[in-house]
């Protein structure tokens, strides 16, 4: 038996959350969702995911602050947290990575990128990932 992986996908905008979210639960991923990246956190150290993909530019707590808060929780240090961000320059992909991120991917990204990257970063065969 399979054990299903969780993705947790913390994003102010409630489309962008409602596409992904379809589109993971589509490709065979439980998904938590948070609308801001308090909340994100919340449900992170409740719900321990296995991979949470995060917004950098939200209101009040940006996806900086989020991951770094992240890394400072010691059953979250090896979560992947994989920045989906608008944010395209090389800035701020290093300014990611610095906070902890572990992944950086921009916004728009394809449906079968993002099914892809995430196969890739869980270890998982992309094949099976890719199932729509």
């Amino acid at each position: 038996m399979v054990t299903r992986r969780t993705v947790l996908v913390i994003d102010d905008d409630a489309e962008v959350r409602a596409l992904v979210s379809a589109l993971l639960k589509r490709s065979g991923y439980d998904v938590l969702e948070a609308a801001d990246g308090r909340e994100g956190i919340a449900r992170a150290v409740e719900l321990h995911p296995d991979l949470v993909l995060l917004d950098m530019a939200m209101p009040n707590l940006d996806g900086f602050s989020v991951a770094r808060a992240l890394r400072g929780i010691e059953a979250l240090t090896k979560t992947p947290v994989v920045a989906l961000t608008a944010r395209h320059l090389p800035s701020d992909r290093q300014r990611a990575l610095d906070a902890g991120c572990s992944h950086f991917l921009t916004k728009p990204c394809p449906p079968a990128d993002l099914r892809a990257a995430i196969a890739g970063i869980l270890g998982e065969e992309p094949a099976l990932a890719l199932l729509s």
